[in-house]
């Protein structure tokens, strides 16, 4: 991939980048780095599935590597990223104190964001898939017909306990290949 990354935000395992002047129809586009490209392909294989549902932003082309930007004091102006996707750019989910039991995270709460978290982690039960990692950070929101969507937007291998493995592979088979 020849785009540009501008450096954006990093959860425990992964860093997401702002692709500079890229736009798929009028959306902009993101890089999700992974630690490796077997963890890439896993989450890309997730992600991909989830999207055709509207649980998780659109993802586009295959994984790769992108350049990062001379803004990242670590990178000189042509290292390459660790393996990643595109994919669509989600709003994060908003920080919440709707009632005197949510933590800020909305981890197990009856506020408006863990509705809706509990809600998506049900419907990804109902895709095979046992999401155990589930707070606030790691779910946002995207525009589907006008109205905003919440998705999980963390796929990573390290936020699932289990999966169907005839919809989505094995983890390991990625280091066979």
């Amino acid at each position: 991939m020849s785009y540009v990354g501008l450096y954006d935000d990093a959860g425990s395992r992964n860093a997401f980048y702002i692709i500079k002047d890229k736009k798929i129809g009028r959306k902009r586009v993101g890089f999700k780095e992974f630690g490796d490209e077997n963890e890439a392909k896993f989450a890309h294989r997730i992600q991909s599935h989830l999207a055709k549902y509207s649980l998780a932003p659109m993802v586009y082309g295959q994984v790769g590597r992108i350049r990062r930007g001379p803004w990242i004091a670590s990178a000189s102006s042509n290292e390459l990223s660790e393996y990643g996707y595109l994919t669509e750019i989600a709003r994060t989910m908003p920080e919440c104190y709707d009632d005197e039991y949510c933590d800020g995270e909305c981890f197990q709460s009856s506020c408006k964001n863990g509705i809706a978290i509990g809600n998506i982690v049900g419907d990804l039960c109902d895709h095979g898939l046992t999401y155990t990692d589930a707070h606030r950070r790691n779910f946002g929101y995207v525009r589907r017909q006008g109205k905003w969507v919440p998705v999980v937007i963390d796929v990573g291998v390290e936020s699932f306990s289990d999966w169907d493995s005839d919809i989505y592979g094995y983890f390991e088979d990625d280091y066979e290949r």
